[in-house]
């Protein structure tokens, strides 16, 4: 039966184990400085986007010239049953 040592991390890791876990560490190192030259790619972007007082003056509600007529409660009613079904 095979020997088991006590603490799995006293293990020396296999070649394939070291070379994976080099491979994440550039992926890691990779991702990371893609990351940070996006956050500074988009921190200039913001800046140069602020909102102005202009932006959020509302012009008040827009309603459309052209409406369907009126139902009754009824065709609502009726319309709502036929949908429910």
């Amino acid at each position: 039966m095979p020997e088991v040592p006590p603490n799995p991390s006293d293990v020396p890791p296999t070649a394939t184990e070291q070379g994976d876990k080099e491979k994440v560490r550039e992926r890691h190192q990779n991702l990371s400085s893609q990351h940070h030259d996006d956050h500074q790619k988009s921190g200039q972007d913001q800046e140069s986007r602020k909102p102005k007082a202009q932006d959020f003056i509302s012009k008040g509600p827009v309603i459309p010239d052209e409406m369907p007529p009126k139902a009754s409660r009824e065709e609502i009613e009726a319309r709502m049953k036929e949908l429910n079904k």
